[in-house]
């Protein structure tokens, strides 16, 4: 009892801190900055990592290079403040300063402090006034270019329940690049997709503000971003005909002429460009309901891509008779994500009032397959019930011997000590007018009560540190890009105060990009929630901070028998460069036959086995097993494949049918989450689930197995390695790594395939 009355009064010292240091802030200093810049076009998301710009037009806050750097104070979903690290200053040739951070709201409300400070002087804090923040389950488009029909293509796109995606124009794509010096892909958490003209970025070649948008734009997409790339006539400038290295003088090519369709590995070329003599193609593809007009069509002209039967990808739409004659709409693997390629200016000329341009790009945007799963299972699809990050949250916070105390427990507890007070006590005293006993009796009944709860607590809450942990590893074998997910959560029997870092396991031999580590909320409205109005007041209510990075958290404090949960992101490169295939971590020679079937062979060159292994394309699984280094496996010598769809929902037959097994929302098995999480579309999307992906929607795979790619999945060690210290009573630090279990990670390897084969 005295513990948690302790946490408590700390907790109500520190936000006493917290206002007092609002109180005594002076809202002048933020008269230093002439420009204060959130989110990607003023719009973000909580939950999600924001980009905040500062830039100093002079006064006590602005820095200069030698002097203290610039933190900022957000504050978590429990309305306890975290403070970023030093922010990334970068100095114009004027002398203009550009401060940026990477931050996550955890309110819609939320807190936001400048922390500043002269060379020897105490920190100042500037309350920043922000514009509110979206709910953290919009859906957010970004369009770089002049697209009117985005608008109305969004509109099509509608929930069931009236909502729509919330589209971020930004025709002149230089308003993005005034904050492009440090641009990282974090910036682009808050977007779910991004509709990119490429006559609006032709100009990224020489303009290097704005090949640092698109750089970090392409980083995003590579971690399982959604893009759609618009260029007809603009293809052939982005890619001049010719690589770089074939360039005489040698020139830089876009970052955007990656998106291109080519050969696997490599972008694409165009050849010239040709007249389309047809339109009924793409009428078509984008369902229209009435033609393009003649005089239109005459007019027009689309890139002739080089070696376009060696493209990889799918072409979903074409001119002549066969897809690599002229193809005009192309959907490709880019990393972990996806890129689809129009070759027609749908953003010039006709196209701008023509109402198929509506259809057509919301086809662009979702494809077929994803649209027949966005409703939800029998109209039950809720936007602020539980989505799939929050049921894995749940699922995390779940420990061996630690259970919520009944109420009878408590409630019997209260009344029996309520009666031992009155009338046990008072009869007590009164019986023979001895007055004097109630200073004995009294500390009598308070110590044994005190005692029962501390014992009751024990009892159900435990005396031992615990953790739990998801991890999901991905390899991309084409680009040698490696993603990693984890979440952590600590549950401490005590008061006290840790320390957590992330990074990936040394015996995958990965080097690390860049990593974000940070506190891991449900979304919505409920308690906890990150769109919840009201803070969720915790007993250890302390602020705490990052270290020198993203990658790092320090001074959390935990109030006894309670826990914290973190999630973690990270990137990074197979050795530290692209894996060729005979240094690749999974070798293959898969080649896609007609009837969507594989031949051929899969060989490991990892160091360590994978169990419980399945091969998974299209909509096919193939049962593998154990896959140890040096194995090898044929899909065609075993006993071929079953439905993918089957496995995922478990369907099981039932007087003559089958059945799947219905989702469960109240499923705490983090392996059964994240396996339906991995590949959620392919699974049925909302229409089996009942819920959206939330977070985990980036780690789905199903678009990718359509698109030439299978993917290898199994058990094995974990990928992420947590480090978690914290303060003994005696005021020392404990450094110890969060244990994990054996084979307790999810290993997924994206393999290439080759052409159909006859």
């Amino acid at each position: 009892m005295i513990a948690p009355l302790r946490a408590a009064v700390a907790g109500a010292a520190a936000w006493l801190a917290v206002g007092i240091t609002l109180a005594a802030a002076d809202p002048g200093d933020a008269a230093a900055f002439s420009r204060v810049e959130v989110g990607i076009g003023g719009i973000y998301r909580t939950g999600s990592w924001t980009p905040l710009v500062l830039s100093a037009g002079g006064g006590s806050v602005a820095p200069d290079a030698s002097g203290p750097p610039l933190h900022v104070w957000v504050e978590d979903p429990d309305g306890q403040l975290v403070r970023s690290p030093a922010g990334a200053l970068s100095v114009s040739g004027t002398g203009a300063s550009t401060t940026r951070f990477c931050v996550r709201f955890g309110r819609p409300a939320a807190a936001l402090l400048l922390e500043s400070r002269a060379a020897d002087g105490p920190p100042r804090f500037t309350p920043l006034m922000l514009p509110p923040p979206l709910p953290s389950a919009e859906t957010v488009l970004l369009v770089l270019g002049d697209l009117p029909a985005a608008a109305r293509a969004a509109r099509l796109l509608a929930r069931d329940d009236g909502s729509r995606p919330r589209v971020v124009a930004m025709p002149d794509p230089r308003a993005a690049a005034a904050d492009a010096p440090g641009m990282t892909p974090l910036d682009f958490d808050g977007i779910d997709a991004a509709i990119v003209c490429g006559s609006a970025v032709k100009a990224a070649a020489s303009d290097e503000l704005l090949r640092g948008v698109l750089t970090a734009l392409d980083g995003w997409v590579r971690r399982g971003g959604r893009l759609v790339f618009i260029a007809g006539t603009s293809a052939a400038e982005l890619a001049a005909g010719k690589s770089s290295a074939e360039a005489s003088p040698p020139a830089r090519a876009s970052p955007a002429a990656a998106w291109l369709p080519g050969p696997k590995g490599r972008p694409g070329r165009v050849e010239r460009l040709v007249p389309l003599r047809r339109s009924a193609a793409i009428e078509t593809y984008g369902r229209a309901d009435r033609p393009l007009e003649k005089a239109a069509v005459a007019g027009l002209q689309v890139p002739l891509l080089a070696d376009a039967g060696a493209i990889d990808g799918m072409i979903e739409a074409f001119e002549g008779t066969a897809p690599a004659d002229l193809p005009l709409v192309v959907r490709s693997a880019h990393g972990f994500g996806t890129v689809t390629w129009i070759g027609l200016d749908i953003d010039q000329g006709s196209f701008r009032t023509w109402q198929g341009t509506d259809t057509l790009l919301a086809e662009l945007l979702v494809g077929r397959a994803a649209s027949q799963s966005r409703t939800g299972r029998a109209g039950d699809l809720q936007r602020d019930a539980i989505d799939l990050s929050g049921q894995l949250r749940l699922a995390l916070d779940q420990f061996p011997g630690v259970a919520v105390i009944p109420f009878e427990v408590i409630a019997g507890l209260g009344i029996l000590y309520v009666v031992c007070l009155y009338p046990l006590d008072w009869w007590l005293v009164t019986r023979g007018g001895r007055p004097w006993l109630a200073w004995l009796t009294l500390p009598v009944v308070v110590a044994l009560f005190s005692g029962m709860a501390w014992n009751t607590a024990r009892r159900w809450k435990g005396s031992d540190w615990q953790s739990s942990r998801a991890d999901m590893t991905d390899i991309d074998v084409v680009s040698g890009l490696v993603r990693g997910f984890s979440a952590a959560a600590i549950w401490a029997p005590a008061n006290t105060v840790i320390d957590v870092t992330i990074a990936p396991v040394e015996q995958a031999g990965i080097t690390v990009v860049d990593s974000a580590l940070s506190w891991f909320a449900a979304p919505g409205r409920g308690i906890g929630g990150t769109d919840a109005t009201a803070t969720h007041p915790s007993l250890a209510a302390g602020n705490y901070a990052f270290g020198g990075s993203l990658a790092a958290l320090e001074r959390i404090p935990i109030a006894a028998a309670s826990s914290r949960i973190f999630a973690a992101d990270w990137t990074g490169n197979c050795s530290g460069r692209p894996a060729p295939a005979a240094e690749s971590p999974v070798v293959s020679s898969l080649v896609r036959e007609t009837q969507g079937t594989l031949r051929g062979a899969i060989e490991s060159r990892l160091t360590f086995p994978l169990e419980d292994c399945v091969l998974v394309h299209a909509g096919w699984l193939y049962d593998v097993g154990r896959f140890g280094p040096g194995d090898r496996f044929e899909p065609a010598a075993g006993r071929g494949p079953r439905s993918l769809a089957g496995a995922l929902t478990r369907r099981t037959a039932f007087k003559d049918r089958d059945v799947p097994l219905r989702w469960d929302a109240e499923d705490r098995d983090i392996d059964r989450i994240l396996e339906i999480a991995g590949f959620h579309a392919a699974s049925g999307g909302s229409s089996y689930t009942g819920s959206e992906a939330g977070r985990l929607g980036r780690l789905d795979l199903s678009p990718l197995l359509v698109l030439d790619r299978a993917v290898l999945v199994g058990r094995g060690p974990a990928g992420s390695a947590w480090q978690e210290r914290h303060l003994q009573p005696d005021g020392s630090a404990l450094a110890s790594p969060l244990p994990a279990s054996p084979n307790s990670g999810v290993w997924r390897i994206v393999l290439p395939l080759r052409g159909s084969q006859p």
